[in-house]
């Protein structure tokens, strides 16, 4: 995506300040007064890496702009006020994209693209755009945003000392590779002993190390490439991709869904609060979905609504939801209380997901333990087992 870079010189009580500018169009900004001079440079590959925003630094923004709005400060004023006390240029551009969006009423989702961030922020905002309950949304989207900064803090912190642990066993596999096995394999070859499985797999396993790991290495990388580039470009392969993703992996296919079906029902929830009509939340709130199979049952859903089918009969249909979901929807359906069964399902989807997610971080540190005690297992037996055997040989 091509930007341009500004430089602009202006005039503020009596002294000469200059403010650089990185934008797609200037006429969005608003502009300092008693500008003196605008220079325009080249044209410039804008690569949104460069532009990540943190969930960290979205969860203040957010935090602060719902404040505001709970306060019943108008949604400009609020932005102008988080403008003028950021000292970050990349957020305070962002700010001013996110300001200028609303009042122009530019297409937010496309005007976030110059930047890397969190998918559902675009999301809730183009929502928010289309649909308004700008206080409510921006409350939920503050919401979520903390919780997956939480998500991930957690998961950064059980994950800590699994990969201490299995770095440190790489390493010691390296040094026992190159130093202690080859010692192994010459004093066992020089006896016509007939070696366990154990130390035939450890000794095939040494030579690929050190005569194809480098092939290996380029070889998944370039395996990973070409199926992110495949799943970018292919939507068979990232529909394939994302329905395994959703069900063939044991426990994360679970979190996976119940966080997306949590998310998708907090849309549903604040849309039908607005007095939305059932089928038309159904359609905006999947715009915070990402993943090609699950938009693709909810797509299933929306049209059996519009063949007349009944609510609970299309989601039934889908074959996505468990019974519980499934029971809500039709008594919601049956007693003309919607917006209180899908409130229901969406904390039935958060509980269930809390609970799968510390199940998760439980599981994760024994199972790297048993793992590296397995193979610690292994190069003993592998080692030492022929030892014992050629001493009693030996002895005899």
């Amino acid at each position: 995506m091509y930007v341009m870079k500004y430089k602009i010189i202006y005039q503020e009580e009596g002294e000469i300040k200059e403010l650089s500018l990185l934008t797609q169009n200037i006429d969005e900004h608003n502009l300092p007064k008693n500008i003196i001079q605008i220079k325009k440079y080249d044209f410039h590959i804008n690569i949104n890496i460069f532009n990540n925003i943190k969930d960290k630094d979205l969860k203040n923004i957010f935090y602060e702009l719902s404040l505001m709005l709970e306060s019943k400060i108008l949604l400009d004023e609020a932005f102008e006020i988080l403008i003028k006390s950021q000292k970050n240029h990349l957020l305070k551009e962002f700010l001013i994209t996110l300001r200028n969006s609303f009042r122009k009423s530019i297409n937010i989702y496309e005007s976030l693209n110059v930047f890397k961030i969190n998918p559902l922020v675009k999301s809730f905002f183009r929502i928010t755009q289309d649909s308004g309950n700008t206080t409510l949304m921006i409350q939920s989207l503050s919401k979520i945003i903390d919780e997956n900064y939480e998500i991930k803090n957690n998961f950064v912190k059980s994950m800590i000392y699994p990969i201490i642990l299995f770095v440190s066993v790489f390493l010691s596999f390296i040094g026992i590779f190159k130093f202690v096995v080859p010692k192994f394999e010459f004093m066992f070859k020089q006896n016509s002993y007939e070696l366990p499985f154990a130390t035939k797999m450890l000794f095939f396993v040494k030579d690929i190390f050190e005569n194809y790991l480098f092939l290996i290495s380029i070889g998944l990388l370039v395996f990973f490439v070409l199926l992110f580039v495949l799943y970018k470009k292919f939507k068979k392969v990232r529909y394939s991709f994302d329905e395994f993703i959703s069900l063939k992996i044991p426990v994360v296919s679970s979190i996976y869904r119940l966080k997306t079906f949590y998310i998708y029902f907090t849309i549903m929830q604040i849309l039908l609060n607005s007095k939305y009509e059932f089928n038309e939340c159904l359609v905006k709130a999947k715009l915070t979905i990402n993943n090609y199979f699950i938009l693709d049952k909810i797509n299933q859903i929306e049209n059996a609504l519009k063949s007349g089918k009944s609510i609970y009969s299309s989601f039934e249909q889908a074959k996505l939801f468990d019974e519980i979901s499934l029971n809500l929807i039709r008594t919601g359906e049956l007693t003309n209380s919607l917006e209180l069964t899908i409130k229901e399902i969406k904390k039935i989807n958060k509980k269930r997901f809390d609970e799968k997610l510390k199940l998760f971080t439980q599981l994760i540190e024994p199972i790297f333990l048993l793992l590296v005690m397995s193979l610690i297992i292994w190069i003993i037996l592998a080692i030492f087992v022929p030892l014992w055997d050629i001493g009693d040989m030996l002895k005899v």
